[in-house]
């Protein structure tokens, strides 16, 4: 079932200049209209994990903006849950969480618990309901002894925690995630992907994130990449790989100065005592890659696909070229 639904969303915005000084200058301003979203077209199924990357300005603040009922469209329709998120914002806001990575809903010199009352309220919880749900964050994510703690004497990372759990107490169907673990340490980022896999494995949450953190994006079943207000692609990193010739890196490893013809490939780096290529999935195959390994002076070898970062870089250099 479809529960995000997005069919040719533009938004423009208008960019002020000022080059003239003095009295009249702000009634001279000029002004540029600048594409924010550009005919974006597509759709989210109920439990997936979907990542929407791209550049600063690419137009993915914009796009939460919309699809949460925060601001609307100059043209083209969105559905979240059946409903139009900006003329049915206060409905949608109980069924749907918000976490923003740059932005705090922890009070500094309160302790979380004190927030979480604060949402139970706002989101009338019922008591039980609100204390079980309470129960399996703090168990899920390991705030057990620091979430009755002013939030000033905790970590980012605890306190980032704080925020995922205070915005999704309400169990949303519905979690965006602007940049979560933007800053954090290791093992905090870990809980809370932990906590994101474990919420849709039990519960079916839906959660849309946005990061420039390609580890974040391991979970996701499915990347969108926004370029210059369109999208740019929509799919798998399997699928996203393929538009490159699913390309590998080998990496040879021979004895110390040993000189070897390798002959297929294109050779990335060459050293004292290892080589690494890139070739394609049928020199991989091939009869000539099976006599390169013959060779004596080879010690080892390893066979990886192209990270994610690598595929996107690829995927921003053809679109600008």
């Amino acid at each position: 079932m479809e529960v995000i639904k997005a069919e040719s969303i533009s938004k423009s915005y208008k960019v002020y200049e000022t080059k003239s000084r003095g009295f009249l200058a702000s009634w001279r301003r000029k002004y540029l209209v600048k594409k924010a979203l550009d005919k974006v077209s597509f759709s989210v199924q109920n439990g997936e994990i979907v990542a929407l990357l791209g550049r600063n300005g690419s137009g993915k603040s914009t796009l939460i903006k919309i699809l949460t009922g925060i601001m609307s469209p100059d043209s083209g329709t969105a559905t979240v849950l059946g409903l139009d998120p900006w003329k049915e914002r206060i409905k949608l806001a109980f069924d749907i969480g918000v976490v923003l990575g740059a932005h705090t809903q922890i009070n500094w010199n309160l302790p979380a618990y004190d927030t979480f009352e604060f949402m139970r309220k706002i989101y009338k919880i019922p008591k039980p309901v609100f204390n079980k749900n309470l129960r399996y964050f703090v168990n899920l994510l390991e705030l057990r002894r620091v979430y009755r703690k002013p939030a000033r004497t905790m970590s980012l990372g605890e306190q980032m925690k704080c925020n995922f759990v205070a915005s999704i107490l309400h169990m949303p169907k519905i979690v965006f995630l602007d940049e979560p673990t933007i800053g954090i340490d290791i093992i905090s980022k870990a809980h809370i992907k932990k906590a994101i896999l474990d919420m849709r494995s039990r519960y079916g949450t839906t959660f849309f994130l946005t990061t420039h953190i390609i580890e974040d994006v391991s979970i996701a079943d499915r990347i969108l990449i926004l370029h210059e207000g369109h999208m740019a692609f929509d799919g798998t990193v399997k699928e996203l790989s393929r538009m490159f010739g699913n390309k590998r890196i080998l990496e040879i490893k021979f004895k110390p100065g040993a000189q070897i013809d390798i002959g297929i490939g294109k050779v990335v780096y060459k050293g004292f005592d290892v080589a690494r290529l890139e070739v394609s999935g049928k020199q991989i195959k091939s009869k000539r890659f099976a006599d390169i390994l013959a060779n004596r002076n080879i010690i080892d070898y390893s066979v990886s696909e192209l990270g994610l970062n690598e595929l996107i870089t690829r995927l921003y250099k053809r679109l600008e070229g």
